[in-house]
Parts: C-alpha cells; sequence; structure tokens
C-alpha cells in the first residue's frame, strides 16, 4: 500500500542528489529498499523564503470538534529548529485553540489548547534527523488526559482545563476556520520557524485513541483495524488537504516508513581517486567501511547509484570503486575487511578470481564492465564508497560561542557531485567547483570559504570567515567525527584521547605531538604580579621541605651544609591547564613567562644566606579536580583545567650552606640547635602567605655524621613585620663516645704509661739500651 506524502521544505537544501552545476537531481537516497524507490523532490527555495510553506485543510470540508480528538502522523525530519509547527488550528473569529509544536533543540512536544487553558510539554523525545518514526496524540478534554506516542516512546499524562469556560470556544469549524500543518497561523513567516520535514499518512480523528491504536499505526497496521474504528476526520489519504508554497505531493512506500530501513546500510562515494589502502582508512576516519555488495540486487542498484562519477573515478585499469574485500594468498580465498570471513557473494570475472601476489584487491568496474568484478593490484587508484549503519554526524570546532554557524553537521547528500556536509538548523558546507563554502539558508550574509588545495573539508583547515559573530577573517576550524573522549589529528583520524602529549608520535601526520604546553596565559598575565587572592583571605602557598642530607657540620667555622627539595603548591586562577595526567612528572610546564615564588634565606645569626649550589627547578601541575565539560569552541578535544582548582608545584633541588651559633660549653657533651628561615620574597599577608603543608619538613639522608648526630628537626611559623616565615629547627648531639674512644681515652692512656714510668730504675733504662 502507498501512502500520499508531502515534503514541507524551504530551502534547496532539502534536494536529495544535487547535479554537477550545483541544481538538484532527481536520484534518490542511495540503498532503498528493494523496489520501493521514493522519487526525488526538487526545491528551489534558496536563503530567507517569501512564501508560507504549508499544508491546510481543504476550506470546503468540515472541520471536526477537538474536544475529542487524536493526530496521527509518520515524520522524517530534516532540519531542527527550535520552533517546528506541527499542526495550528484557528476558528473563524481568529482565536488560537490548538497549537502542536516540536522544539528541535530540547526536542520535546508542546500542547497549546483552549486559548492558554491547557499547555502540555512532554519529556524529551528521541528526535533524529533522516528518520521515519511515528507520531500520535490523543487528547480527551473532558477526561483530562493526554496520550503521545513518539517513535517507541509512550508518555500519558492527566491536563487540567476549565471545561465550562471552554464550552464557549469549543472548535466547531465553520467559514473562516484555518488547520495547517508545518507553520504557525496569522504570524509573520519565519524561516526557523517552519516545519521542514517529510510526512506521511496524517490523520485526524474526532475520537482519543488507545495506545494499542497507535502502536499499530506506527507499524503501519492500522487499516486492518479500520473496521472496528471510525474513519478518520481529516487525512492525507482522503484529499482533505490543500498544499502552498515550495510543497509539494508524492508517494512514498509503507515499507520505507514503517519497515526500519533507517538501520539498514547507507552507502556514500568520495569522488577522489585513492590506493586501497588510502581508501580504507578514509572510510575508517567517517566510522564507516569499504562497501560490499552481499547480492546481485545490492550490487547492481550501488553500481547505479555511483555510475554517474566514471568520469572522476575511472582510470586505466576500468576500475570505479573499490570493494571491501581483501585476498588471503595461503588460502586461495577473497575475506571480507570487516569479519575476515569468506565472502558468500561475488561478481568477479572467471579469470581473475584467483587471489595473486600482485593481485590481492578488488575493484567494481566502470561503463564498459558494468556490475563486474575483478582482481587488481592494491596500488592503483579508484573512489572509495563507504558504507555507514547511519548518517555519519560530524562537528565542526574552533567556532567561537557565539557563532552563528551549525556545530553539528550530517553527511547524507551530495551537491556538485561532491559529498554535502548539512546542519541540523541551516548551514551546510558544499563544494562551489573550485573550493569548499560554508553557508547559511537563514541569514545570506553569512559565509566562509576554506582556503588551500584541500579536496574534502575534513580535519583541520583555514576558512574566512564573514558575517558572523565571531570576529572576521582567517579562523582555524576543525571537522570532526570523533567523540568527546577521541582527539582529532589535523587529518581528521581518531585516537584515543589518553595517547594525547604522551611523548609518542599516533596521529598519521604526529599532530596529536603538537601543541602540547601544558600552561596557558592569558591575554595581559605578567609574571611580575602574583596570583590574585581569594575574597576573602591570602592565597595560601603550601611549603614542604625535604632535608635530603647533611653535607658538612663545621665546628671550625660554624657553619652547616645541607641538601634539600623545597617544594611549594600554590593556586594561579588567571592560568589555564590542558590535558593533565594522573603522573605530576608528566604534567612539565615549559619555560613559559610564569610567576613563581622567589625564596630569600636567613640563618641563626639573622644574616642572609649566600647562594649555594642548584641542581635544577621544575614547574609541574597537579591535578586535584577533574577536567571541565568538553568546549568546542577550542579546536581540539584537549582536557581543560581551570588554575583556580589545580595547583602548581615549584620543585627547588638547593644545596645550603648556612651559619649556625654553636655553644661549645659543654663540649663534647654538647648540644647545638641551628636554624634557617625560609621567606617568600616581596609577599606580605595581605596578598598571600606561607602555611605548612602536611608532613611541611622530612628528613630522609642519614642522621649520624662523623662528631654529631641529627636527633630532632621542626618547623614553625613565624609571623613578623605581616609575613609568615619558616622556620626550621636542626638539633645536633654531639656523639662524645666518639671523642672519649679516640682522643680521651687514648691521652689517657699516655698519661697512665707516662706516670707508671716513675716507678722504674734508670739504670733500667740503660739495661734495655744496651
Amino acid at each position: 500500500m502507498k501512502y500520499t506524502h508531502l515534503l514541507l521544505a524551504v530551502s534547496v537544501l532539502t534536494s536529495h542528489c544535487e547535479s554537477r552545476n550545483g541544481t538538484p537531481n532527481t536520484t534518490t537516497q542511495q540503498t532503498p529498499p528493494a523496489g520501493r524507490q521514493l522519487p526525488g523532490v526538487r526545491f528551489q527555495t534558496d536563503g530567507v523564503a517569501s512564501i508560507d510553506s504549508v499544508l491546510e485543510a481543504d476550506s470546503g470540508q468540515p472541520l471536526p470538534s477537538f474536544t475529542q480528538m487524536s493526530v496521527c502522523v509518520h515524520l522524517r525530519t530534516l532540519h531542527l529548529t527550535r520552533a517546528m509547527p506541527l499542526l495550528s488550528f484557528k476558528t473563524s473569529e481568529g482565536h488560537e485553540t490548538l497549537k502542536l509544536e516540536m522544539n528541535g533543540v530540547s526536542k520535546k512536544l508542546s500542547v497549546s489548547c483552549c486559548r492558554g487553558r491547557l499547555h502540555y510539554t512532554s519529556p524529551t523525545l528521541p528526535l533524529a534527523l533522516y528518520t521515519w518514526q511515528p507520531l500520535c496524540l490523543a487528547l480527551h478534554l473532558s477526561a483530562r488526559t493526554l496520550t503521545l506516542l513518539f517513535h517507541t516512546q509512550v508518555e500519558e499524562a492527566s491536563v487540567e482545563v476549565n471545561m465550562a469556560a471552554w464550552e464557549e470556544l469549543v472548535m466547531k469549524g465553520g467559514e473562516g476556520a484555518r488547520l495547517v500543518m508545518g507553520n504557525i497561523l496569522n504570524e509573520q513567516f519565519d524561516l526557523s520557524h517552519t516545519l521542514h520535514a517529510e510526512v506521511a499518512d496524517l490523520r485526524i480523528y474526532s475520537f482519543p485513541m488507545d495506545i494499542s491504536h497507535m502502536k499499530s499505526f506506527a507499524t503501519c497496521g492500522l487499516d486492518e483495524e479500520e473496521a472496528s474504528l471510525p474513519s478518520p476526520v481529516l487525512s492525507l489519504a482522503q484529499g482533505n488537504f490543500n498544499v502552498s508554497g515550495p510543497t509539494e505531493e508524492m508517494e512514498v512506500d509503507e515499507d520505507e516508513v514503517c519497515g526500519g530501513h533507517h538501520d539498514d546500510a547507507y552507502m556514500m562515494l568520495f569522488p577522489e581517486k585513492q590506493n586501497f589502502e588510502d581508501a580504507v582508512s578514509w572510510c575508517l576516519k567517517l566510522r564507516g567501511n569499504l562497501a560490499l555488495p552481499s547480492t546481485s540486487q545490492e550490487n547492481k542498484q550501488l553500481y547505479d547509484s555511483v555510475v554517474r562519477w566514471s568520469g572522476q573515478c575511472v582510470d586505466m585499469w576500468r576500475g570505479l570503486y573499490w570493494l571491501g574485500v581483501s585476498g588471503d594468498l595461503n588460502r586461495n580465498q577473497w575475506l571480507t575487511l570487516t569479519e575476515g570471513k569468506p565472502i558468500n557473494y561475488h561478481n568477479l570475472t572467471h579469470d581473475t578470481q584467483e587471489v595473486t601476489d600482485e593481485y590481492r584487491c578488488v575493484l567494481a568496474g566502470g561503463p564498459s564492465l558494468a556490475y563486474q568484478w575483478y582482481h587488481a593490484p592494491c596500488a592503483v587508484a579508484a573512489c572509495p564508497v563507504c558504507n555507514f549503519t547511519g548518517y555519519p554526524m560530524l562537528h565542526f570546532r574552533g567556532l567561537c560561542k557565539s557563532s552563528l554557524f551549525d556545530r553539528s553537521l550530517y553527511l547524507h547528500d551530495y551537491y556538485n557531485d561532491q559529498p554535502m556536509y548539512d546542519g541540523e538548523v541551516h548551514s551546510r558546507v558544499v563544494w562551489r567547483g573550485t573550493e569548499w563554502v560554508m553557508d547559511s539558508r537563514l541569514i545570506s550574509s553569512l559565509t566562509a570559504n576554506m582556503l588551500g588545495s584541500s579536496r574534502h573539508p575534513i580535519g583541520r583547515n583555514t576558512w574566512q570567515v564573514s558575517g558572523d559573530r565571531c570576529p572576521p577573517g582567517k579562523m582555524q576550524l576543525l571537522l570532526t567525527v570523533c567523540r568527546t573522549d577521541e582527539f582529532t589529528c589535523d587529518d581528521g583520524t581518531c585516537i584515543d584521547k589518553r595517547r594525547r602529549c604522551d611523548l609518542a608520535t599516533d596521529c598519521p601526520d604526529h599532530s596529536d605531538e603538537l601543541e602540547c604546553q601544558v600552561a596557558h596565559l592569558p591575554p595581559g598575565y605578567s609574571s611580575g604580579l602574583p596570583p590574585p587572592s581569594p575574597p576573602t583571605s591570602p592565597l595560601p602557598l603550601l611549603f614542604h621541605l625535604d632535608i635530603l642530607s647533611v653535607r658538612m657540620f663545621n665546628l671550625k667555622t660554624f657553619t652547616v651544609e645541607i641538601d634539600t627539595l623545597v617544594r611549594l603548591l600554590w593556586k594561579d586562577s588567571r592560568l589555564s591547564f590542558t590535558n593533565l595526567q594522573e603522573d605530576t612528572r608528566r604534567n612539565q610546564v615549559e619555560a613559559l613567562d610564569v610567576w613563581t615564588p622567589s625564596l630569600t634565606l636567613t640563618d641563626g645569626t639573622n644574616g642572609l644566606v649566600a647562594p649555594g649550589e642548584a641542581d635544577g627547578e621544575d614547574l609541574l601541575v597537579l591535578r586535584e579536580m577533574s577536567p571541565h565539560s568538553d568546549d568546542d569552541s577550542h579546536l581540539h578535544e584537549d582536557d581543560l583545567y581551570s588554575g583556580s582548582e589545580n595547583s602548581l608545584v615549584y620543585e627547588l633541588h638547593k644545596t645550603i650552606k648556612f651559619r649556625c651559633h654553636l655553644d661549645l660549653w659543654n663540649y663534647p657533651f654538647d648540644v647545638q640547635r641551628c636554624t634557617i628561615i625560609f621567606t617568600v620574597k616581596g609577599l606580605t599577608d595581605s596578598f598571600s602567605r606561607l602555611v605548612k603543608d602536611e608532613d611541611a619538613l622530612v628528613f630522609s639522608g642519614k642522621r649520624q655524621l662523623l662528631e654529631y648526630n641529627l636527633v630532632k628537626e621542626t618547623i614553625d611559623e613565624v609571623v613578623e613585620d605581616n609575613v609568615t616565615k619558616m622556620k626550621v629547627l636542626l638539633k645536633f648531639v654531639n656523639l662524645y663516645k666518639y671523642y672519649t674512644m679516640n682522643a680521651f681515652l687514648p691521652s689517657l692512656m699516655m698519661v697512665a704509661i707516662s706516670y707508671a714510668t716513675l716507678s722504674f730504675h734508670l739504670d733500667d733504662f740503660q739495661a734495655s739500651l744496651c
């Protein structure tokens, strides 16, 4: 059975295929159901339309009372706008009594009735482009119930309406009453407030349908039950509607509307000759695979839909397009690329069925070899035909947040024999014969021209933009099919985002290791100014000191020398970071002009400590918070972090030599206490202050020295003149056993021996000498 079918349209963007000079063709979408082709429709309404495109009930037909009613329609949306009027009814007195409108942005259906006495907004509905979806709405004002079926989603709601007041305004039709689909009555025509879609089998009943009947309509099975149901009051099949504006009646098979063919394969040829490997990569880049017909009928349909590109794709090998098979030389079999299994169908000529070392790929022949396949070298050039499970959706990155261009585009049609990238609302990217151009069906002055010699707009390219809210001029834009958890290489290839800036090149063009700076400075940033403090307190600088070793403890010069690692942590809200890793060592800030604290050291004598040896310094970023939501105004899908939520870490490896007051009165049983004080130069507690970090002081070296033992170390915050300082105290205890065994005991023994010699006779010494 065939349904009367109308296309409500206002733009040339609705054409299904367009010829080489930019005018629409009457060819259909690729791979329609066998025997169920939808005739093409030509629409030539460029720019802002000046004529209403509506479907209006025949004024000679009686209009029903809508206190109880049902509306059912099959809908195939072509563009999504904020206001997509499905049905609008006004009485002869001009009162708007019913309006059904879909919001393409929020994807919700609103129902207004009874001069504002009833208003209903549905939950979010699974509204999709280019897909047939059933919609049924049943309204029973007396019972105060509303039932909605959209696609496979069912919603039931109770509604409130003042029936006593409504009886005076009940819809009785009459001369002058209007019921329109596709526009809003008595309002100035606005292209952004029109229904740009295909509709089929519109029916209006004067009773509320139950859910079982709605589901039957959704599967095109309601006609079998119509014997037990009242006939529609108005329907397309009965011819109760007139068309006006760029709206054209047509027919579509029910198998296409209700057969679920939106899940079937969608194929598209790309008229650029490539070798087999590049053709495979190109389809994978777009989330597809090289096409491979599985029946003779599919083979014929595919060839017939792309043969018009013979002049651009066929070369000396007479191959029109590549097929998704590869040869297994060991088994002498042709295998599918997607599953690696032997193919079930082929149309290889008799003398080219064998897999050889030289001929391991398969071409579909051009006009002289219509429908035939033959093996060929993989290095020859032919066009790829990519097979998709749905219309590929791409996303523009790099547009400013206030840009008027669509950010989401779909690859589903042709213009000038090149693929067209059609926006969800109004803009599109098309080939104008010499360059790629982005324009708008709403705003004639809004344009962008792609610069350079690239044959396709996918990936990173330079565009000359005019008429947009973004600053005019040249700008870098990225057209990508990648998800937000992936990174888009400059050539459009998608890789895992975790492989971005990991010191290994993963993109074919190596662009994943470019622009890998971690910290980003805003305009006007000054490294001479410290970070701004929070509103209610000074900015904390967390201090940590790791004493690695005591190099020297010199009693003669009263000096101590230690190896240290000083670590300071703070947040700079002026900065932003990208692609922070869990391993802080991988978040190295390059040699940027970033503010870092300058330390001043004083010792226990209140003297400045002279700069000592420094092994080096590092400025890192500590990832503490999750990244912000993806911002497509940034060119790449980099994870973005705020400087107010993630700390900078400054590490200074330094050897410090300082003086110490030594009290040797009890030597060698003395205890020495040496201090060193850390201060950040130029900061007062009015702006920022040093704060002890957790485990602010750590000693990781060897405590026992030659003469002393380091037994204790402490750190305290000391405030002087509105400046917080870190005072580090080192306590040394003399190793008196060392002196006892190595100095006092040997000396005492020498004294004892000397005294013992006094008891010997002098002659004994003489005898010993003899």
